[in-house]
């Protein structure tokens, strides 16, 4: 008789929409075993289990279950466990198998506390799983599974035996080509999101990464580029919006040009996908410049990451970690900038080694490179299977672990009937007390929302760029004023700051303003755009003392331009300011990297608006949705003029791995990119 399986990968769901990823891991395992000699007969493999959902509604899919098979994330582990109890009560003799990356490497603890688990799988499951179905159907030992953890004579017993990789990914069916998505993509109107991987391996090690010590190997395996082709025109045809591509660095090997371009042909001949996304090279170099202004050019993108987590060498250090020099940084800035490519920078707050000093010298730094797109501030966080969860390390280090409730940014609230998630975050360190926690919470979140999600953009440029004021004075300049509504900010941040420490958790849910949790320097975004006039009556304030009368007169019409460029759902009309100065000249040319001289002139600054239906529709737009591309605030016609008078042609030297040539990125009607050349 053939085993009943199920396959249970609950995935995360965006938007009030229910968009949810289609289960990638259950894929490649149900295809593996169809496709395996051993199995592919005595199989009999349920429809996909994958929305999050009650107990009680998930366990009504099962019908005389053989086998579950659970494949856990930060996302879905205790709903898992739930479920896996709840079959083990109602299906007594049923086999339940735990693999992914939230389920610990060395299991024994979690299989005592989680009593019905039968077997878990250590890292990459497809050929341990297909080796266990086989025990199991044959009634064989399991002894010689490798990757496998499994119950024996009251204990736990952890097979050392580990899975002898193949360089091709090939001799793993892909669940796409094998049609078992067929049942779900055919679904008019279907709205699931795709993962593909092109590979795997990481030759890093950062501490906090699952790639740097559990996940994989530091050896790349590739699929192969016919395979992978075939997987993105399958996901085109069935008109896939959005695929993320689960590389640990595309853009470092030769052939993710050739994807890319595969990517862009297929939206022209189908137009699907809409977007993609994608890991990033950590250590970019020029071929990114060549893959990202592409997918760019056809709107594919969602923003190019330029990585850093630190600026200090005490914590790459303690991270594993190495940057490239912050003057390559800069020119890599630089030209993505003159390409028009969105880009955006990342630091880690927490790690160890990092004091409050040294994270707003991080900042500073990053700011003072040239980034004018985004920053993004993330928690550092504690996985399991990573070198930063070792109880040596944290020992070492001293890391205080918090644990928050999972309220996932820009996804759906869950039921009230549904399993709450938790993820753990670093909230102390030998160097960084709790205290010190909140006040680097503080900047950050100010950071992000004064240049990052564009309130004061303008005013940071200009005082650096006329005044010699540091960044990092006038975002503490502006944190530290007494005004009424920067105190209510202050307070809102305390109080936020203060109920994460005591387990709520990160994303903030104001149905006001949105239907997904929100990170909180988006929900004080729409408290300012609601209140500019204050807003900006208060930074005036606070500068008037500090800069001469003359320099006053210049600020006060920044600032005035600041206020007109930031969106508010009431304001809907085209507008036309007046200026003493060539303010719009000098602050749309600044964006770009062009320093104009400031100067008296009687000057017109004209802004296009847009009309929304709701409040919600505005978040949605322009603010979760336009954050990473840099085009949340209004912009002056002039700047759009500047905009495309800046479009260049740019010229990459090849790097070392490649051969010796020039390739241009854009011919004179940015219209051709027949002067690329595929590299393998």
């Amino acid at each position: 008789m053939k085993k009943r399986i199920y396959f249970n990968e609950y995935n995360l769901l965006m938007g009030s929409g229910g968009i949810v990823y289609l289960p990638i891991v259950s894929g490649i395992l149900s295809a593996t075993l169809k496709s395996d000699n051993r199995t592919k007969n005595n199989v009999d493999v349920q429809p996909f289990i994958f929305r999050p959902d009650s107990v009680e509604h998930i366990l009504s899919h099962y019908a005389n279950p053989n086998i579950a098979a659970f494949s856990i994330s930060m996302w879905n582990e205790n709903l898992s466990l739930a479920v896996a109890k709840a079959l083990k009560k109602n299906f007594p003799e049923i086999v339940i198998v735990f693999g992914g990356a939230q389920c610990p490497h060395n299991p024994t603890d979690y299989m005592i506390e989680n009593f019905f688990i039968d077997y878990c799988i250590r890292g990459e499951g497809e050929e341990a799983f297909v080796d266990l179905i086989d025990c199991i159907i044959n009634n064989k030992s399991t002894s010689d599974v490798p990757n496998l953890s499994y119950r024996s004579k009251g204990g736990i017993v952890i097979n050392k035996n580990e899975i002898k990789f193949d360089r091709s990914l090939d001799k793993y069916t892909s669940p796409y080509l094998s049609g078992e998505f067929d049942y779900l993509l055919n679904e008019n109107g279907h709205n699931y999101q795709a993962i593909i991987e092109t590979n795997r391996g990481c030759p890093f090690l950062c501490t906090f990464c699952y790639w740097g010590k559990g996940g994989t190997t530091t050896k790349y395996r590739y699929k192969g580029i016919e395979t992978v082709f075939a997987e993105i025109e399958y996901l085109a045809s069935k008109k896939v919006e959005y695929i993320f591509n689960a590389d640990s660095n595309f853009g470092m090997h030769k052939r993710d040009y050739e994807i890319a371009q595969k990517l862009c042909e297929m939206k022209k001949k189908y137009g699907y996908p809409e977007k993609f996304r994608t890991c990033w090279g950590k250590n970019t170099n020029e071929r990114i410049f060549k893959i990202a202004s592409l997918l760019h050019y056809h709107e594919l993108d969602k923003g190019v990451t330029l990585a850093r987590q630190s600026n200090s060498e005490v914590v790459l250090n303690n991270i594993k970690r190495e940057n490239i020099k912050l003057e390559s940084y800069a020119y890599l800035e630089r030209n993505f900038n003159q390409l028009q490519v969105p880009i955006y920078a990342e630091l880690i707050l927490g790690l160890p080694g990092e004091t409050y000093q040294s994270f707003k010298n991080s900042i500073n730094l990053t700011l003072n490179s040239g980034i004018n797109n985004q920053l993004f501030i993330y928690q550092a966080e504690v996985y399991p299977n990573t070198e930063m969860a070792d109880k040596d390390y944290i020992e070492r280090h001293k890391i205080e672990v918090t644990k928050i409730k999972l309220n996932e940014i820009h996804c759906s609230p869950r039921d009230v009937s549904w399993i709450i998630e938790h993820q753990y975050i670093v909230t102390a360190t030998s160097s960084m007390s709790n205290n010190d926690w909140i006040e680097m919470n503080r900047l950050s979140i100010f950071t992000m929302l004064i240049h990052s999600m564009k309130i004061g953009n303008y005013i940071l440029l200009s005082c650096k760029e006329l005044f010699e004021i540091d960044y990092i004075v006038t975002i503490e300049t502006i944190i530290n004023s007494k005004s009424n509504l920067i105190v209510k900010l202050n307070s809102y941040i305390e109080t936020y700051l203060g109920n994460i420490l005591e387990g709520e958790g990160r994303g903030i849910f104001n149905e006001r303003y949105s239907d997904v949790y929100l990170d909180i320097e988006e929900v004080l975004f729409m408290m300012i755009s609601e209140n500019k006039n204050d807003f900006y009556s208060n930074i005036l304030e606070e500068f008037k003392d500090k800069l001469s009368k003359n320099q006053f007169d210049i600020f006060v019409q920044i600032v005035k331009f600041q206020m007109e460029s930031l969106p508010s759902f009431t304001e809907t009309s085209d507008s036309t300011l007046d200026f003493s100065y060539n303010i719009d000249e000098y602050l749309s040319n600044l964006e770009f990297g062009i320093s104009k001289k400031i100067k008296v002139e009687n000057t017109v600054a004209m802004f296009t608006r847009e009309q929304y239906a709701s409040i919600p529709d505005f978040v949605k737009t322009r603010i979760i949705r336009a954050r990473k591309s840099g085009t949340i605030i209004w912009r002056s016609k002039l700047f759009n003029k500047i905009k495309n008078e800046n479009l260049v042609k740019f010229t990459i030297e090849s790097d070392s791995q490649e051969e010796s040539f020039k390739i241009n990125l854009f011919d004179n009607n940015r219209r051709s990119y027949s002067k690329f050349r595929a590299l393998r």
